[in-house]
């Protein structure tokens, strides 16, 4: 074992020194906007982060107004750098004592890092900031605090929710009357959501393939691992440390997953399902394409329509007009809509899950203040509000402007807003290893759709074992380290 580590260790060292090498390197020629060349007595800040694409173009630009005020003025500079598996490589370096000064990452890695001991706590720099619980909305910064710490601040916030092609509701309109529903309003029950799902299902009438679902719980299946939020139960305990993967509710949202495949049929669903693959940031896109009416989203799907399907936001006025638009005419514009994701409890409203991408320190970093700096510029109200903007997202704040809701590109933003502050929003369970649990629990949920045979009480029960015994093996081998310190 001691030479399985010790190989490991130097893999990672390796890892790292190629990274130094061969990776992205800083450019010596930085300028402010202005031309001016960055002088050599400024902080250089190495930012890694995942996005790329107009995502990164936008985060540049916040870079960018950074660099060229507060920066300046602190005589700190910022380099973007876009970093594929940023996850993996802001680890090796960190490990190597080669760390980034800032890493991007997603909300699901947060817990995992804190208890590898590969970031730096924030509390106190936090509160020198002005930066305290009350700025956030709660779920948030419940996500990024982890035994007590708090170990990262949201770059970008969302809320995922239910997104519905309104023109399939008016289109089978005569079918949902019939079938005692409305077709000018989404549905406000889980049940109701079902109901709806099999009057829009088409099938093609000499194959019987699914041409179109309503509703599919797979697709995108991004919130698969947490359908229990949406029953009212969780898949993790952090008052026990255990999994809860056996509960009712998690039992209960399982035969709901499997329900589509009883209704549609394994083999139909195998084949609907299976054309997508990796289609979400392309045309082919199934809910743009027509070949899902509804999906949960989260709120950066507005600019995927914009950028992808714009016709889908041009119903009336072509989209290049829109802002002439009032506000509050936008929506009618749209053949698309968005209402909170429905419970499957009566009474439990505004259930949501609420994830984020998260500005971390790394273990190490050599310029931690000066790194803070950025980190507390992004989560200033105006810088938030115009980055949420260009994404197109909610903000992670527990206030907002105005002019923030006014100007957003998404029409939708304000529900997204309430579903984020709702009590009912959950966030990503605060566990060490749950990208990891994450993965298995998806893996269940695709075993509980496709293999009908295997009981869901069966399928909840192994992952369950599986996880519990990775988790105790992760704990031990945490209390190893703290105890050989």
């Amino acid at each position: 074992m001691r030479l399985l580590s010790r190989t490991i260790l130097a893999l990672m060292l390796a890892s790292a020194a190629a990274l130094l090498i061969f990776g992205p390197r800083p450019n010596p020629h930085l300028q402010y906007r202005d031309g001016s060349p960055v002088p050599p007595n400024v902080t250089r800040i190495a930012y890694w982060e995942k996005w790329g694409g107009n995502e990164a173009r936008q985060m540049n630009e916040i870079v960018d107004d950074f660099n060229n005020t507060v920066g300046r003025e602190k005589k700190i500079f910022v380099q973007y750098l876009s970093i594929s598996t940023v996850d993996k490589k802001t680890l090796t370096a960190t490990a190597a004592g080669v760390p980034p000064d800032v890493a991007g990452l997603w909300d699901r890695q947060l817990t995992q890092f804190a208890a590898e001991d590969a970031l730096e706590p924030l509390d106190n720099l936090a509160a020198e900031h002005g930066i305290t619980p009350d700025l956030y909305k709660p779920v948030y910064w419940k996500s990024c605090t982890y035994n007590g710490r708090l170990w990262g601040l949201v770059s970008t916030p969302y809320a995922y929710a239910l997104h519905y092609n309104k023109w399939h509701f008016w289109a089978a309109a005569d079918r949902l009357r019939a079938a005692g529903l409305d077709p000018t309003r989404p549905p406000a029950t889980l049940q109701d959501l079902d109901h709806y799902a099999k009057v829009l299902d088409l099938r093609d009438p000499g194959t019987g393939h699914i041409e179109r679902a309503g509703y599919l719980p797979m697709e995108p299946g991004w919130t698969i691992a947490v359908t229990a939020y949406w029953f009212g139960g969780n898949i993790f305990d952090e008052k026990t440390n255990k999994f809860t993967l056996t509960s009712p509710q998690n039992i209960a949202a399982f035969n709901w997953v499997r329900s589509y495949t009883l209704k549609l049929g394994d083999a139909a669903m195998s084949q609907f399902s299976g054309r997508f693959g990796e289609l979400f940031n392309t045309p082919n896109n199934p809910f743009l394409t027509g070949q899902v009416s509804m999906v949960c989203q989260g709120p950066w799907m507005a600019n995927y329509i914009y950028d992808l399907k714009p016709s889908m936001s041009e119903a009336l006025v072509p989209y290049c007009l829109e802002r002439y638009l009032p506000r509050v005419a936008r929506p009618f514009n749209y053949k698309w809509d968005v209402a909170p994701f429905p419970s499957a409890v009566p009474g439990l409203n505004g259930v949501t899950y609420d994830s984020f991408d998260v500005l971390v320190i790394p273990r190490g970093s050599h310029h931690k203040r000066e790194a803070f700096e950025f980190l507390a510029y992004v989560n200033r109200q105006d810088v938030q509000e115009k980055l949420c903007s260009m994404h197109c997202k909610n903000s992670v704040l527990a206030s907002y402007s105005r002019d923030y809701i006014r100007t957003n590109p998404n029409p939708y933003i304000e529900m997204f807003e309430k579903l984020a502050a709702s009590p009912n929003a959950r966030g990503t369970p605060t566990v060490p290893i749950y990208p990891l649990a994450e993965d298995e629990i998806k893996q269940a949920a695709q075993t509980a759709a496709l293999q009908l045979d295997v009981p869901v009480e069966q399928c909840l029960q192994e992952t369950q074992d599986r996880l519990t015994q990775k988790l105790d093996q992760f704990l031990d081998g945490q209390r190893r380290r703290v105890a050989a310190r």
